[in-house]
C-alpha cells in the first residue's frame, strides 16, 4: 500500500491524493468435489480428504485518486474520489460447486473490475 497527498490552494487547506494497494494472499483451503461420485448420485459429493486443496492465490490491485475541499469558516470537509478496484480484472475464485444439469463443477468468482465514485461530507 502506498499513497501521497499534496496540499493545494492559496491557503494550502485543500488536498489532492493518490493511492495504490496491492493484495496477494495465499488461496483458501477447500474440500474438492468428487466429480464421478457426484455424477453417480446426481448431487454434490465431496472428497474424503477435507481441506486438502487450495484455490489459486488471491491477487488484486486497487487505485484511488481524490480531492478534498476543507472549509475555512466551518468545520466542514468535502471529498470526492474515484476508486478503481481490481484494475487488472483478475478472476479470484470464491467457491466451486457441482452443477447437476451439466454434471460438471462450476466456479464462482469474486468481484472483478469495479469503478467506484465516492462523495463524502464531514462536519
Amino acid at each position: 500500500m502506498a499513497g501521497k497527498e499534496w496540499k493545494v490552494g492559496s491557503a494550502k487547506r485543500n488536498k489532492l491524493s493518490a493511492d495504490v494497494k496491492f493484495t496477494n494472499a495465499g488461496g483458501r483451503a477447500y474440500t474438492p468435489i468428487d466429480l464421478s461420485a457426484s455424477n453417480n448420485v446426481g448431487h454434490q459429493q465431496l472428497s474424503t480428504d477435507a481441506y486438502s486443496s487450495f484455490y489459486n492465490n488471491y491477487y488484486r490491485i486497487d487505485l484511488k485518486a481524490g480531492f478534498s475541499l476543507n472549509s475555512s469558516k466551518r468545520k466542514l470537509s468535502q471529498t470526492i474520489s474515484l476508486d478503481l478496484q481490481n484494475v487488472t480484472n483478475h478472476k479470484n475464485v470464491f467457491s466451486q460447486s457441482y452443477d447437476d444439469r451439466s454434471q460438471s463443477i462450476s466456479t464462482t468468482y469474486q468481484l472483478g473490475f469495479f469503478p467506484n465514485i465516492v462523495y463524502k461530507l464531514q462536519f
